[in-house]
């Protein structure tokens, strides 16, 4: 009677031990925990389960630094700001990737917005060698980050949703390194990101797949375009206000080109209360 107390223990305590790994970080398919009220994993279809595998690197960093842009991008007028940015891969301070991680990840990253939506593009050394990385973009920065960046808060937590890094035609696929640890990838989506803190980060190739190396998107690279959008009817002319100058009317795409820190305030003409922000910097 004991012996089966004690299996009966050892078996539960096992499965809590699974359970909470499985909601911080990436589980098996077939090992995602259930509640009450839920189907079984089995009873799943592919896009929720493929989800589930990959949404679970999301759990990495608290807060979602995207939820000021997204209530404002849902405002009257839209606000968005096309340009270059270039990052370099660093490893995490301590206490925010793996902790185990020996790899020395360096390249560079490029997330180019433009009309047509949004590509990245890397070239990044030092990952294992005939292993997969999974890479994706997150909201926030390499300090303080927050899950993937999801441009529909409630979509799938999975392409065309979000931005992932693949060494493949497979936009969901990892970064697939060569023999000397080196990988191209690219990713996009025909959307552009909002105007909000981003990063881009390269995870480790081994459950749980911690962060191992981020690059931030810090600032343009030069000259950027402020593009402003009605987004309900009754909405016929657009003003904005650069850097707390004066409200002008909004004519079409506007070019800003000096380096710095730059806020621009935008809404329907005349209603200037309340009026959102989106705050960027263009290098010098």
């Amino acid at each position: 009677m004991r012996s089966h107390i004690r299996m009966a223990t050892v078996v539960l305590s096992l499965g809590l031990v699974v359970a909470a790994c499985s909601d911080a970080e990436e589980a098996p398919a077939d090992a995602a925990p259930t509640s009450e009220g839920q189907q079984s994993t089995a009873e799943t279809t592919d896009a929720e389960t493929d989800a589930e595998d990959h949404g679970a690197h999301g759990a990495h960093g608290g807060e979602d630094h995207d939820a000021a842009a997204a209530a404002a991008a849902s405002g009257p007028v839209s606000a968005a700001v096309l340009g270059t940015s270039t990052g370099s891969y660093g490893p995490l301070d301590e206490g925010l990737g793996s902790a185990t991680n020996t790899l020395v990840v360096e390249g560079t990253v490029t997330l180019v917005k433009d009309e047509n939506g949004t590509q990245i593009s890397t070239n990044v050394t030092g990952l294992t060698s005939g292993a997969t990385h999974p890479a994706h973009l997150h909201d926030g920065s390499c300090t303080e980050f927050g899950g993937h960046y999801m441009h529909d808060h409630a979509g799938q937590p999975e392409p065309p949703n979000e931005i992932w890094l693949s060494s493949s035609n497979d936009p969901a696929g990892p970064l697939e390194p060569s023999q000397t640890g080196s990988a191209l990838g690219s990713g996009g989506a025909e959307w552009v990101p909002r105007e909000t803190p981003l990063s881009m980060m390269i995870h480790d190739s081994e459950f749980p797949g911690l962060p191992i190396a981020c690059a931030d998107f810090a600032a343009y690279d030069g000259p950027v375009t402020l593009v402003l959008e009605g987004t309900v009817d009754g909405v016929d002319a657009i003003e904005y206000s650069l850097d707390g100058g004066e409200w002008l009317a909004y004519e079409g795409p506007v070019e800003i080109a000096d380096a710095g820190s730059h806020t621009v305030a935008y809404a329907p003409a005349g209603e200037h209360d309340d009026a959102p922000e989106i705050t960027f910097t263009v290098a010098g």
